[in-house]
């Protein structure tokens, strides 16, 4: 190895000085002096291939490449076994039979990584009504690679995959499930680009490198040289998207990038993908049409399964058939019926209005709906979970919830509200009103009449009483369905007409919101159309404008979300300056503002959440399992141990510095 001075530079001509180089003498340690594991025998099938056709492939060699899989069993000193693992996760058995051999794999440890070379028998049958297999008789191995102690260790956690230290993902990453996962993320964008380009979209790719804009989340915010100048990471590609609807573009989609530096939990990381997508000369039907084909082709494609929809009349759960329409279901419907936006559809637990027969309302006199949810033999199972009475599940406050364990129970249990029965009226009523008998459990929550609530108390001890009891209360599935397993059903709808405007919350008390009813915001964004019969509100009254909005919901999830756009320049200048009142919304948005001016069709598009799809995909409730290297709770990605500090001297380019 050569040695020498620095390289001078003199003129503009770099000279190199080698007057004083020198020979080194590096002897490489003994692990590096064989090239073996370098110069190795490549695979000449997989598992996958063999198994398919082994019977053809007896008594004939073949190289496969892949991983130890836990600790190889010695049975005599010249006969051991392993199991053995390759790059599809798939398995089958190795054995030696040459004492040579079997010195050598039984000091092997799992995750060491090898090619194997060796002849296909037929694995001895138990009996005769096993199913016939095989194993591969070792003629030689190469270790390519060993596994350190560490990995050693972590085998231990394969079957207990979640309890993985995270700096560590990439070897949990090894597993079966989360390799099927991310190859099943794969198949979903395949499908999902299928569909797309075959009705003419065209992928484009939108900056990530954006400018800071209100949205509704917090962004991440980018510094730039130029001091006081950042960029910010797009939270969506809406302002770009719609300036390529201003570019002539028919159709646009991607599989994009967004960041949103939001409080993490299951269902939400700091930076997620979605597949988004916009249609020029479009209306929300166009758009929806569109996303049923990309859905459904993703559900029978990737999963086998088709969807259903709710049949309203009988409450049955009925299949989607081929170009059939998701139904729809309006906000008001939604949150009256299932105190929530986002209703899982399978569960018949619906809400009564009760109201009529009391004097006066629960706590706050805005809230003048009191309505309750009856959760029919709950106490007829072994346990109750705590679940549905800690007050820590509620985000503002919980619902009354009473056992109804005994006949004094039952009459009773009306007089240990905080309000007061008309004269009319008894617990009998009551009782009779909601179906009420021993063994049920009966919730009882409030809500104003249009409730900006989501979800109301009551809607939140719906989704946990779905969670805790999650084969209880289903709807029927229609005979001739595909399915009659439950984990197999996956029912659509669209929920539409939200308020486009909702009004700003200042102060909360008793877990109660106050609102200034003068003050607005946007439900979902500020680029959503009004439906034309509430365009007259915009004017007068902007809290009664229900917005051109709609999202997609499966399962209780949200799977996407997107609304028609609103295209005039003047109308979006109004929206911004007389309603959410933005005063310097030209600095902010005057590049769409312009856009919009210059003959922008009309538009409209919808995101959907490809992380979260994902999931529900795999049957999971935790997208982390469909991200290959994802956040913890705290933002933090433990694998490569970001964020990490900065040097000062790297902040002072920026015009940063940091207090401590």
């Amino acid at each position: 190895m050569l040695s020498c001075n620095k390289p001078m530079i003199k003129n503009g001509t770099m000279k190199r000085l080698f007057h004083s180089c020198k020979l080194l003498k590096v002897e490489l340690p003994d692990k590096l002096k064989t090239i073996d594991k370098f110069d190795f025998n490549h695979f000449t099938h997989t598992i996958g291939d063999i198994n398919k056709s082994f019977s053809k492939l007896i008594n004939k060699p073949v190289t496969i490449n892949g991983w130890i899989d836990g600790t190889p069993r010695k049975i005599s000193k010249t006969l051991v076994f392993a199991k053995f693992r390759d790059f599809n996760g798939q398995f089958t058995q190795i054995v030696t039979k040459n004492e040579e051999w079997s010195k050598i794999l039984r000091t092997l440890k799992p995750e060491d990584a090898l090619s194997v070379t060796g002849t296909i028998n037929i694995k001895k049958q138990q009996n005769l009504k096993e199913k016939k297999t095989w194993e591969l008789s070792v003629d030689n191995f190469q270790i390519l690679n060993d596994s350190n102690d560490k990995t050693t260790q972590l085998d231990l956690l394969k079957e207990t995959p979640y309890r993985f230290p995270p700096e560590y993902r990439y070897l949990q990453l090894r597993l079966p499930y989360f390799q099927n996962a991310l190859k099943l993320r794969a198949h979903a964008a395949r499908t999902a680009r299928s569909v797309l380009d075959s009705m003419k979209f065209t992928e484009i790719e939108t900056p990530l490198l954006f400018k800071s804009t209100p949205e509704g989340a917090k962004e991440f915010l980018v510094p730039t040289r130029k001091t006081g100048f950042f960029y910010a990471l797009p939270q969506s590609p809406q302002q770009y998207k719609q300036l390529l609807m201003a570019s002539g573009f028919k159709g646009y989609y991607q599989i994009a990038k967004c960041f949103r530096d939001e409080d993490l939990r299951a269902d939400r990381q700091p930076e997620f993908t979605q597949i988004d997508m916009e249609m020029s000369f479009a209306k929300s039907e166009d758009i929806q049409n569109v996303v049923e084909k990309v859905i459904s082709k993703i559900w029978k494609d990737v999963k086998g399964l088709p969807l259903y929809r709710v049949d309203w009349g009988s409450g049955e759960l009925k299949e989607l058939k081929q170009g059939e329409s998701f139904p729809k279901l309006d906000y008001n419907t939604a949150l009256s019926k299932f105190g929530i936006d986002k209703p899982d559809l399978r569960s018949t637990l619906t809400f009564t209005d009760l109201s009529k027969y009391f004097t006066s309302v629960l706590k706050n006199e805005l809230f003048t709906i009191t309505e309750g949810c009856v959760l029919k033999g709950a106490l007829k199972t072994d346990k109750i979970s705590k679940k549905l009475f800690d007050i820590a599940q509620y985000k503002d406050r919980k619902p009354f919830i009473f056992k109804i364990k005994n006949i004094d129970d039952l009459n009773n249990w009306v007089s240990k509200l905080p309000i007061e029965l008309k004269k009319d009226f008894s617990a009998l009523d009551i009782n009779s009103a909601l179906g009420l008998e021993i063994g049920d459990l009966v919730a009882i929550g409030d809500r104003t009449p249009l409730t900006y609530e989501n979800p109301t108390p009551l809607g939140r001890f719906r989704q946990l009483a779905i969670e805790v009891f999650p084969t209880k209360w289903r709807r029927k599935i229609c005979e001739g369905s595909t399915s009659q397993n439950l984990d197999d059903i996956f029912v659509a709808s669209w929920l539409v007409d939200f308020p486009l405007f909702s009004p700003i919350e200042i102060n909360k008390i008793n877990g109660y919101p106050e609102y200034d009813n003068s003050k607005f915001e946007s439900t979902h964004n500020p680029f959503t159309m009004a439906k034309l019969e509430d365009y007259d509100y915009l004017a007068t009254e902007p809290l009664k404008v229900k917005g051109d909005h709609y999202d997609l919901v499966i399962n209780g999830v949200e799977v996407g979300g997107g609304s028609r756009r609103v295209h005039d320049a003047e109308l979006q200048k109004y929206i911004f300056s007389e309603i959410l009142q933005i005063n310097n919304y030209m600095s902010l948005f005057g590049h769409l503002i312009h856009a919009l001016d210059s003959g922008c069709p009309p538009h409209a598009g919808l995101a959907i959440g490809f992380d979260r799809m994902c999931s529900m995909l795999v049957g999971s409730s935790n997208i982390r399992d469909v991200v290959a290297f994802p956040k913890t709770q705290t933002g933090a990605d433990p694998v490569v141990e970001s964020p990490s500090e900065v040097p000062t001297q790297t902040l002072d380019l920026y015009g940063i510095s940091v207090q401590k």
